[in-house]
């Protein structure tokens, strides 16, 4: 419980403090209302954005100091501009290290960082060699570049060129597809009924046929049976 109150009291503290500040920054900026009476019919940012005594939350605290904020950017243009400065590059208001000091190591020996300097040395050197060939190298011919020039509308020709050829196979491609599938429709598929038609059809042929043959046989049979009766 005493250390909810002391953080409290803290956060109270440095409210206040941050409403001074606020203050003596409005204070330099527009003035105030008893110093500048121009400026009285306009209300200021943190006279407008008073805390009432009798409200010590410190959300009503923080909302007021934001509003008045809010207020004197908008009556303020370096105000304005410093905090879309901060919106827009947050990086160049961090503290920065005293020249004095100098900037943590990480850690490591000076036997770490001297093997991590011999170990990038050949990296270095190779580098150089290729900046050093960089520098040797002859700027090209006059006539050569005014040459390349004049191909200019010539390679301009041939890209516009070169898109219409890259639409017109496109679009053979795309007939070549609706050919490739009416042929898979027409010449695979239809086939393939047309045989099991043909199938269908010798089937029931042949369980015709079949059934005949075995009608006449008992037919045959039948009549071979009278006969053997008539003779006896």
């Amino acid at each position: 419980m005493q250390s909810l109150q002391t953080t409290e009291t803290l956060a109270l503290q440095t409210l206040s403090s941050l409403s001074n500040r606020l203050s003596r920054i409005e204070h330099a900026l527009v003035g105030t209302p008893l110093l500048n009476p121009q400026n009285i019919s306009t209300p200021l940012s943190l006279h407008a954005a008073k805390i009432n005594h009798r409200d010590h939350s410190i959300r009503a605290r923080l909302s007021a100091l934001e509003a008045a904020l809010t207020r004197l950017a908008n009556h303020s243009k370096p105000v304005h501009d410093l905090l879309s400065l901060h919106a827009s590059y947050p990086e160049i208001f961090i503290d920065i290290l005293p020249s004095t000091q100098s900037p943590p190591s990480g850690g490591l020996t000076i036997e770490e960082k001297a093997s991590i300097v011999l170990s990038a040395a050949p990296q270095v050197q190779g580098v150089t060699s290729q900046l050093v060939s960089l520098r040797d190298i002859a700027v090209p011919d006059v006539d050569v570049s005014i040459k390349l020039i004049e191909l200019q509308p010539r390679v301009d020709k041939l890209a516009v060129m070169q898109e219409v050829q890259g639409r017109e196979m496109a679009e053979l491609r795309r007939r070549s597809l609706k050919v490739l599938e009416r042929w898979y429709e027409v010449g695979v598929e239809g086939v393939n009924e047309c045989f099991a038609e043909w199938d269908e059809r010798v089937g029931k042929c042949d369980r015709v046929v079949r059934r005949r043959a075995v009608e006449l046989e008992i037919n045959g049979a039948g009549t071979g049976t009278e006969n053997d009766t008539e003779r006896s």
